[in-house]
């Protein structure tokens, strides 16, 4: 609870209004958009603008009664108007605090701060704006609070360069990277919302001569063939270049460097995003090499922090909580950066790979085969045609393919600092958890494992992995799953005894 005798009295920035209206009228930009285009021109409309006024108004005056400060036990904010809301944030649940800056809080010398703790999600507390001084005297004395930064009369740390990736590198991550297909999908939406995709193909039909339709008409199938895959190659041109813009845009200026024990991240055109990788906070590491990695002979690197990203977050926010270490380096430099994210972990010795079980390839292989012939059982009987069964031949060829690929490729090891998952032959993935990290383990089994007495082994952190990276071990024998949960669950376990017999001591800088 609130210390009751304590009153924040620290102000926000005096422009912090203006970034109150803007993020209000972000919200309604559509309707205003659609307001000023498709409004009647009896000036109806214009009530729709006259109704933002008081609204606007209420945003700005909301921030005037924004107040926060340091208490003895945590941060305090307090907001509202009619209603007060006082929120207490322990300093001990407090796990970082991240900075973003757009191209208006870089103008006027301000920051937008993001207060996360381990419950992951949402920021716990969005302080926005805040000075440059202030907001890094923010971050200090609260973490000082902690005793976990020098105290104000030591320098700060130096700051060690650990990778910087210049426009070439950021080109090659814009063609690994697919992200430019949410651009293309919202391009083509709003052709067709506006009505532009209709007014070009009447266009096109008006400007083709009679003689080019007799032509088309005769070499029919050819042409369409041809012009379906000169759109596909222009569609997949589109969201390739897509994808560099975005990512230039996005990544610009990636800078990694490490101050005493924090990694620090910076990068960002439009929207400048400063991060701090705590390193006693990282719960793991994961490693992803798609194909077009492995032509580019790179791999990304990002890790996982207590109070990382969770789901229902907006695509910004999705973008600032990827905690890269590296989107993009030469594998050398990717386990370096990981043996410094994960000091305790001896990452370059050679691990003890252990297998699927026996049965899983069959496994797979009759799960693909039957999602396969389902659907086109149902194309066939939707067309009233035998043709899309002719793929069956196919499609079970290409199954068995990935089946025995997926169980040559995924593997598991588990030492005694950490464990070790790698899947997937395509687009490999490699996770690497500290066991003093893991929180939870689970064993699942449906009853197709059962029936083949296997099982899957789950781990979780307090990073709040992303859906493609959780640690979810499948097709094990039912005797090798339940003898690695319990090696977990004894490491886990010591870990907990450890950290409360104890007690961290703060008073002393580290």
């Amino acid at each position: 609870m609130p210390d009751a005798s304590f009153e924040p009295t620290q102000r926000l920035h005096p422009t912090s209004w203006l970034f109150g209206v803007l993020t209000f009228v972000r919200q309604l930009i559509v309707p205003l958009i659609a307001a000023a285009l498709f409004g009647s021109r009896s000036g109806t409309h214009l009530w729709l603008w006259a109704a933002l006024i008081p609204l606007v108004a209420a945003a700005a005056w909301r921030q005037l009664f924004y107040r926060y400060g340091l208490g003895p036990t945590g941060l305090v904010i307090r907001d509202g108007i009619f209603f007060r809301n006082v929120r207490q944030i322990d300093y001990a649940r407090i796990e970082n605090i991240d900075t973003a800056r757009g191209p208006l809080h870089r103008l006027l010398g301000v920051a937008e701060l993001r207060v996360e703790t381990s419950t992951g999600g949402k920021p716990e507390a969005l302080i926005q704006v805040l000075g440059l001084r202030d907001a890094e005297t923010l971050r200090q004395q609260v973490f000082a609070h902690r005793g976990e930064t020098h105290t104000t009369a030591a320098p700060p740390p130096s700051e060690k360069c650990l990778l910087r990736l210049p426009a070439s590198e950021l080109v090659k991550f814009g063609l690994i990277d697919n992200r430019g297909m949410i651009l293309v999908a919202g391009f083509f939406g709003l052709l067709q919302q506006t009505g532009a995709l209709e007014l070009w193909g009447a266009f096109l039909k008006a400007r083709i001569s009679s003689q080019a339709v007799d032509t088309l008409t005769t070499f029919a199938p050819l042409a369409q063939a041809l012009l379906g895959f000169a759109l596909l190659v222009a569609l997949v041109l589109l969201v390739r270049v897509f994808s560099i813009l975005l990512t230039l845009v996005t990544l610009h200026g990636f800078r990694l460097t490490r101050a005493g024990d924090d990694f620090r991240v910076r990068y960002g055109l439009a929207t400048r995003v400063s991060l701090t990788l705590r390193a006693r906070r990282i719960q793991a590491a994961y490693a992803t090499e798609t194909l077009l990695h492995r032509v580019f002979r790179r791999v990304s690197v990002r890790v996982d922090l207590a109070g990382g990203a969770a789901t229902g977050q907006s695509s910004e926010e999705a973008n600032i909580k990827i905690r890269w270490l590296a989107p993009l380096a030469e594998p050398a430099q990717a386990r370096s950066l990981i043996a410094q994210a994960l000091p305790d972990i001896d990452v370059a010795r050679p691990l003890a790979w252990q297998p699927l079980a026996p049965g899983a390839r069959r496994r797979i292989f009759v799960k693909i085969c039957a999602a396969w012939s389902v659907s086109l059982l149902v194309l066939a009987a939707l067309l009233r045609t035998w043709l899309p069964l002719a793929l069956l031949v196919a499609t079970a060829i290409i199954s068995w393919w990935h089946a025995v690929m997926y169980v040559r490729y995924t593997r598991w090891a588990l030492h005694e600092d950490a464990l070790f998952f790698r899947r997937g032959w395509l687009t490999r993935r490699l996770a690497i958890m500290p066991r003093n990290r893991v929180q939870v383990v689970c064993v699942t089994s449906s009853p197709f494992d059962r029936r083949h007495r296997m099982a899957a082994v789950r781990v979780d952190t307090a990073g709040a992995a992303a859906q493609a990276d959780q640690v979810r071990i499948p097709y094990l024998e039912a005797q090798v799953a339940r003898e690695l949960a319990a090696a977990l669950y004894a490491s886990a376990a010591k870990s907990e005894l450890d950290t409360l017999s104890v007690p961290e001591d703060t008073s002393a800088p580290p």
